[in-house]
């Protein structure tokens, strides 16, 4: 058990680095960060994990992270749940969001950042935790299982922090937007 619980606090201690390196508020909890071998439950994984999972209440809005289309929906109980994959035209990247309770959007769609993409919640392989799965792809996806880091990359290299609609982002290269609004988190138990 020692050993556990050093390696979970050694987790916890990533998360956080990574968190301050995003330029990411303080009260954002990542529960599992990316090649961490601790699940959003602070249990064990067997094998590295291809996003990053971020604590939010059931319910949560969930945000694109960037301009995009919307490339596929998820609905895979065993792994990603109820998702949404978008994919972003001239960076060669796609984003998941895994782990929702529904998505509001349709495949095809055009995304602006910021958009709400669907709903948080713990559907799929999510432990019973409601968060969100954010990942990274290089390559058309629909969520790596763990282990499988081929063609993903580190969502929190390319975050810049919390959507901001009087911001102006740069155009020539990919970057995120937490998938969620910074702040008190408003939630609609109905949904």
């Amino acid at each position: 058990m020692p050993g556990l619980r050093r390696g979970l606090a050694v987790a916890v201690l990533l998360a956080a680095a990574a968190v301050a390196a995003a330029d990411v508020p303080a009260d954002v909890l990542i529960l599992s960060s990316y090649r961490s071998r601790v699940g959003a439950n602070a249990r064990p994984r067997l094998q590295p994990h291809a996003g990053v999972d971020f604590a939010l209440p059931a319910g949560t809005p969930v945000l694109a992270g960037a301009d995009g289309e919307v490339g596929m929906l998820i609905d895979y109980e065993p792994g990603c749940g109820v998702g949404v994959v978008l994919l972003h035209p001239g960076f060669t990247r796609w984003t998941v969001y895994c782990h929702l309770t529904r998505a509001v959007v349709k495949t095809r769609q055009a995304v602006a950042r910021g958009e709400r993409i669907g709903f948080s919640g713990a559907s799929g392989n999510s432990a019973g935790v409601p968060h969100v799965h954010l990942e990274v792809c290089t390559a058309p996806c629909a969520s790596h299982r763990d282990g499988d880091l081929r063609g993903t990359l580190d969502p929190m290299a390319l975050v810049v922090g919390c959507h901001d609609p009087q911001r102006v982002y740069p155009t020539d290269r990919l970057v995120l937007t937490l998938p969620f609004e910074c702040g008190p988190w408003s939630t609609d138990a109905g949904r």
